[in-house]
């Protein structure tokens, strides 16, 4: 009962602060079935969030993933307003800022000057130097390419679900595994990614369906 108030709580005050409202449906899980709901999801940047942390739709979140979709949802609200200049330098720090709550708290600042120095002061600004142009903008995109350390792809996909290690793990073949949840016309499907490293670095990668 607690966690379905605090999910009651949660939404009511996005909602309220995106100026939107939503009666029908009382948390972040809902029946895919529902179309309404999935159409409600969508307009308030759920349905998106929901894909990026790797949630299904069909499961209960508990009250620390709720408080994920949260931050996320504040998060993408902060993004929204930044001018071109500001994401110019946002993106070009972002993989290297570790979660949601550091990446809140640097957009909270107020000047590009205050954020730069934030990037400083937590070593962020001088992460950027270290990766080639191609990688860098691959982990913008939330993409991968081959050449690409193990560092750099949890920089732009997140840890992996499972690590498999080939031989000794200091020659750095690997097979990672990651898992997501996708919207399609059809409603949410599940992928599997599965990254291969040898010597530390990408080789190739596979998605499943």
């Amino acid at each position: 009962m607690k966690s379905k108030l605090v999910t009651c709580f949660v939404l009511s005050a996005l909602f309220l602060a995106q100026g939107c409202s939503l009666s029908r449906h009382s948390s972040y899980s809902y029946d895919n079935e529902d179309e309404y709901a999935q159409y409600a999801a969508q307009k308030n940047g759920l349905s998106e969030t929901f894909d990026e942390l790797g949630y299904s739709p069909s499961k209960k979140l508990t009250e620390e993933e709720e408080q994920a979709v949260t931050k996320r949802l504040k998060l993408k609200k902060l993004e929204a307003t930044l001018t071109e200049k500001e994401k110019k330098q946002y993106y070009g720090l972002k993989p290297y800022i570790e979660n949601d709550d550091e990446r809140i708290s640097f957009l909270s600042l107020p000047t590009v000057e205050s954020r730069e120095r934030f990037a400083v002061q937590k070593g962020f600004f001088y992460k950027t130097k270290k990766l080639t142009p191609e990688v860098k903008q691959a982990i913008e995109n939330g993409d991968i390419v081959v050449g690409m350390t193990r560092e750099a792809v949890s920089d732009s996909w997140g840890d992996p679900e499972a690590v498999e290690v080939a031989g000794n793990r200091q020659f750095g073949n690997e097979k990672w595994t990651y898992i997501e949840y996708l919207t399609t016309s059809e409603g949410y499907q599940k992928e599997e990614r599965v990254v291969i490293f040898e010597g530390g670095k990408v080789v190739g990668w596979r998605r499943y369906q």
